[in-house]
């Protein structure tokens, strides 16, 4: 079978609902008139496959998530893809998606995968040049590696973090298994709800003109594109848009 060119490939699993909230926005931001008008994408979901980032990072678990992400995208590459990107913002720290690209190279795999968290830095400047300081809502991962405070500083612009406890609770509602994200699927809690907009409430008061919901899971839970006046900025949303006009522009149905 000879598959369309370009071809995206999406590596989900990381979450699995994460997955298909990114290709579900692929499609919501196509401009068409009927089915064969859609872009060409393959969705990568092998949950077990991909051990946890945020564990990994924090030195609860030895296995580098990099190695299973490679293999698959080297499985993408094999059967036509050219651009691919993660649904999982830990993902993109260093330590795992430096090894993971170096492992490619290492194999000669040219497929281009975009850096979902690079992309959303790029997009602030872009989009809103007045903004400057940019409050981030993520993983104790991301935090750990800096991974949004050095995307943001190489953009221009400053990283504004949550104090210790809004991080638990952040943490607490992607990953609790009675109310979490992640344990949850379909149906947000209202206790992880609650969590997430009270992060950001807290981010606000702390200077944030703009606020990243830094792991795939939070936008699931917070569908707002502004919150007392100020932007809720979601990356998948951002490199889905991203992906339309680096492959298919004349396809890109502008959001509002």
């Amino acid at each position: 079978m000879t598959f369309p060119s370009p071809l995206i490939g999406i590596l989900g699993g990381m979450g699995p609902q994460a997955g298909l909230d990114l290709a579900e926005k692929l499609t919501s931001l196509t401009r068409t008139e009927g089915d064969r008008d859609h872009l060409p994408f393959i969705l990568f979901s092998l949950p077990q496959m991909v051990s946890d980032r945020t564990a990994f990072l924090l030195g609860q678990q030895a296995t580098n998530p990099a190695y299973a992400i490679a293999d698959q995208f080297e499985k993408m590459a094999s059967i036509g893809c050219t651009i691919a990107v993660m649904a999982c913002n830990t993902a993109h720290a260093g330590p795992i998606f430096d090894v993971a690209l170096d492992l490619l190279r290492k194999k000669g795999i040219t497929l281009r995968i975009l850096h979902m968290v690079r992309e959303t830095a790029d997009y602030i400047v872009r989009t809103w040049p007045g903004i400057r300081r940019v409050g981030i809502l993520g993983t104790q991962g991301t935090y750990k590696t800096g991974l949004y405070d050095q995307a943001l500083r190489d953009a221009g612009l400053e990283a504004i973090l949550p104090d210790a406890e809004i991080r638990q609770h952040i943490h607490d509602a992607i990953y609790s298994t009675t109310y979490g994200i992640k344990a949850c699927p379909g149906v947000v809690s209202e206790q992880a709800g609650t969590r997430i907009r009270t992060a950001i409430r807290h981010l606000l008061d702390l200077g944030a003109e703009a606020v990243i919901l830094g792991c795939t899971e939070l936008p699931l839970a917070v569908r707002d594109k502004q919150m007392d006046g100020t932007w809720i900025l979601d990356p998948a949303r951002i490199i889905a848009e991203k992906l339309i006009r680096e492959t298919y522009p004349d396809k890109l149905a502008l959001p509002d």
